[in-house]
């Protein structure tokens, strides 16, 4: 139907400009902080790829703030040249507009699932790893080869981060003075047990002695030293870095550890609702810009600015809420999840208070 195509089309065009203009500003902001980091291993075109891999990641977070600026705006230029007026004087109730928009916001929901699986959090870490390896000049991280440190006559290889900070598939050769094997060492995965020490698990012993090799399996072994806790995850990837189902991975590798692990769940419940929250502030959104929109007075355009300043700074609120929550003690899900109830409860509220035709 025309009327659907036509607000389908408005309501992707608003979120696109937004979109475009978060996308440039923070790009920008971005470039300026890396430029202070500059030297003669990390120059100004390394730094521009940093920003271009990971200017994604960041406005994706600010997704809902798209949402209803662009819902805002798109309903604002329908009431400007009157178009509103006529969809709604044609008979389309606010439950109908509400269906038709529901088609776009679907559509995003799921693009938006897609790109912080699949696409941008691949990118973010990408681009971590790369700026990490140039800025320090540390090239133990090799493209395919996995994380590699020499002390002595030893090697130690991490070919995998499971999740990022996770390590397995892990291997140490251990050389005599004449450059001879003299021992080698295969581990399913690793714990951090010491400030460097780690304990490997699923470990196969072989040894070079006299010409013959010698092969035992032990459940676990201790070694060290190796990378500490605290560089470990700089050559794996930050939070922001991970996928949701890497979040949720490593959220469990925490907890079966005995370490903390109410950070990393927060943040996987962020990025796992970031969809509902975008359509929540959708939903509040049209609902202030059909119910304002209608409105024939001289303070309209105020009236849509306050609608704006609403929804922005009502998700500005759920980040408080976010940190607030969690230091009383709220579940992760339930402290994610309030904020989004919150702004379908403030729909409704905004619906009635500017009921008008079914």
């Amino acid at each position: 139907m025309i009327i659907h195509r036509f607000l389908a089309g408005q309501l992707a065009r608003g979120w696109f400009i937004v979109f475009l203009v978060l996308t440039a500003l923070f790009g920008l902001l971005a470039l300026v902080d890396e430029i202070d980091n500059l030297s003669e291993r990390y120059r100004l075109a390394h730094a521009l790829h940093y920003v271009l891999l990971t200017t994604p990641q960041r406005v994706l977070e600010l997704s809902p703030v798209i949402a209803a600026l662009g819902t805002i705006l798109a309903f604002a230029t329908l009431t400007r040249n009157s178009e509103l007026v006529v969809i709604r004087g044609a008979g389309f109730s606010l439950r109908q507009l509400l269906q038709i928009c529901a088609v776009p916001t679907l559509a995003m929901m799921l693009a938006l699932g897609f790109a912080g699986e699949f696409l941008v959090a691949d990118m973010h870490q990408r681009a971590e790893t790369e700026r990490m390896v140039r800025r320090s000049g540390n090239l133990d991280l090799l493209d395919g080869q996995g994380l590699w440190s020499k002390s002595g006559n030893r090697f130690f290889n991490v070919r995998n981060l499971r999740a990022g900070h996770i390590p397995e598939q892990i291997s140490l050769y251990e050389f005599g003075p004449d450059n001879e094997l003299l021992r080698a060492i295969d581990a399913r995965g690793a714990e951090l047990v010491g400030e460097r020490e780690w304990k490997l698990i699923d470990v196969q012993f072989k040894e070079w002695q006299d010409g013959r090799v010698s092969t035992r399996n032990l459940p676990s072994l201790e070694l060290g030293p190796f990378w500490s806790a605290a560089e470990l995850p700089a050559l794996g990837q930050s939070l922001a870095a991970m996928s949701p189902r890497a979040l949720y991975a490593y959220a469990n590798h925490l907890e079966q550890s005995g370490a903390d692990d109410g950070q990393v769940r927060m943040a996987f419940w962020q990025k796992a609702m970031l969809p509902f929250s975008f359509a929540a502030m959708v939903l509040l959104s049209v609902v202030i810009g059909v119910g304002f929109g209608t409105t024939r007075s001289a303070a309209f355009g105020w009236r849509v600015l306050s609608g704006a300043v609403i929804g922005v700074g009502f998700y500005l609120l759920t980040q408080i809420f976010h940190t607030g929550g969690q230091l009383l003690g709220l579940g992760q899900s339930v402290v994610v999840l309030i904020p989004i109830c919150l702004v379908l409860l403030a729909a409704v509220v905004v619906a009635r208070i500017t009921r008008g035709p079914r």
